[in-house]
């Protein structure tokens, strides 16, 4: 079996298949339109700090943090890089990480109120 922590682990999706999932989605969990998470956007270095060392990839979690700009919480991503044999590489696992980093990063840009076109 091959190992589903492998650097090349994904598939490319189709445009109108990724959007039926997004629309699928958005009908059965976003709630409040205007208010509930639809998309939250990521830098590229943000990526690129998370994909050094020993990370093989990045595992998305998904939590539930408090938005001031919808007046409750909602769907959050927290983004982890993790090692080939699976690890969650927390503090420490990353050259670059300072001694207040974690390891992990959240607080991407939500959607809404700031939606990519």
């Amino acid at each position: 079996m091959e190992n589903p922590f492998n650097p090349n682990i994904g598939t490319p999706v189709s445009k109108s298949e990724a959007m039926a999932w997004i629309d699928k989605y958005d009908k059965e969990n976003r709630l409040e339109k205007d208010k509930d998470t639809k998309s939250v956007f990521f830098g590229k270095d943000v990526l690129m700090k998370l994909l050094q060392g020993d990370s093989a990839g990045i595992t998305v979690f998904l939590g539930l943090r408090h938005s001031d700009f919808a007046k409750k919480d909602v769907v959050n991503l927290v983004l982890v890089p993790t090692s080939d044999n699976g690890t969650l590489l927390w503090q420490g696992a990353m050259p670059s990480a300072k001694a207040s980093d974690n390891g992990a990063f959240d607080v991407g840009t939500p959607c809404p109120p700031y939606c990519a076109k």
